[in-house]
This record gives C-alpha cells, structure tokens and sequence, in this order.
C-alpha cells in the first residue's frame, strides 16, 4: 500500500498536471480546439466567397489553412485582408482602435504590419514597388459603430460589404498582371505572415 503514496515531504504535482493527465480534460481540449479551427474556417470561406462573388478575374493566395486572412488580387490591385469574427458582439471603431467586448484587438495594426511586409517582399522579388492595401473586414452579426474618421490608408469594412469595397479602387490593373501578381504572391514567406505571427497582446 506504501507504494501507492507520495514520499514524505514529497511536492504534490501542480492541479495543472493532474488535470493535463486526464484523459476527459484532453479530450475536451481537443474537441474545443476542433471547433475553434472549423469556425476559422467557415469565417474564411464566407468572406472568400464574397470576394469570388466579384468574378473570376480575382485571385486570392491563402498563406494559412488555420488563419482567417488572406490576400486578394485583382483589377483594383493587391489587399492583405484582416479578418475580425465579432459574432454578435457590438464592434466599436474610433480611428485606429478597434474594440470588441471591451477588448481592444490590434486589427488595423495587423493588416497594415501584414500589408507592408507582403509589399517589401514582392518589391524587392522584381526591384519596384508593389503596393498592397491593407484591409479589416469584420465578420459577425454584432453591430458596427463608427467614430469619427476610419483609420488613414487602411480599408475597413463589413464582410458583407467587402465587394463594394474593392470594386470602389476601380480597374486599373489588367488580367495579364494579375496572374504575375498572383504567382509573385506565392512567392512571400509565409512564416512572417498571419495573426498568430508575433500578435501584440490586447490592450
């Protein structure tokens, strides 16, 4: 029976571990995690379709399958899009600050950092500037509240309105380049594009 107790004056493990070595709390883990991943997924695939919903003149170059953002190419040029999934909580957007449930997650930040690290490695692939627009798109059923002017050279917009935002840069670029773009595009390092790159922590 000794066998069976801690040793004298032995630190019993941490409730972390005991819990870590439960076999219904992993399970559990894993099942959140599975559903976590599936709603990035379904986000992506709602504000893809919107895009595609604009013609097969777009591209769009998906750096990762567990991340919601994503680049679209087409006749209004190249934009890093931002996913923010809100749900049904009120988003409030006053310039740079984007707060949701009294957080005040850094989007705009992300898809300006993201936009121009995507922009300096495809200049310097072909040795001029390619501009690439940053975009926050908000998904979710929660209401959109917007103070004062939107943050300068960032778009932001509903997932719903997102088509009516990219068509707005008009067509200036032709059918032929996207396609270069787009193969340029897939030429970025990944690692170094994504919300979980390096993600400053909420205010």
């Amino acid at each position: 029976m000794t066998g069976l107790l801690s040793p004298r004056g032995a630190t019993p493990p941490p409730a972390s571990a005991k819990r870590d070595s439960n076999p219904l709390g992993g399970w559990l883990r894993a099942r959140r995690a599975d559903r976590a991943q599936r709603r990035v997924v379904a986000g992506l695939d709602r504000v893809v379709h919107q895009v595609e919903l604009l013609g097969p003149q777009w591209r769009v170059v998906d750096y990762h399958a567990d991340d919601p953002d994503f680049l679209t190419i087409g006749p209004g040029g190249v934009f890093q899009v931002t996913v923010c999934d809100h749900g049904r909580s009120k988003v409030s957007l006053a310039g740079e600050v984007v707060q949701v449930d009294g957080h005040r997650p850094p989007y705009v930040a992300l898809a300006r950092r993201d936009a121009s690290r995507i922009s300096d490695q495809m200049s310097r692939i072909v040795g001029r500037r390619i501009p690439v627009v940053p975009v926050v798109a908000f998904l979710g059923s929660g209401e959109i509240v917007y103070y004062g002017l939107p943050p300068g050279g960032c778009v932001v917009t509903s997932y719903r309105d997102i088509r009516r935002a990219l068509e707005a840069h008009g067509n200036r670029i032709a059918q032929s380049t996207i396609d270069k773009l787009t193969a340029l595009a897939y030429r970025v390092d990944s690692t170094t594009i994504g919300q979980f790159v390096n993600t400053p922590s909420y205010d």
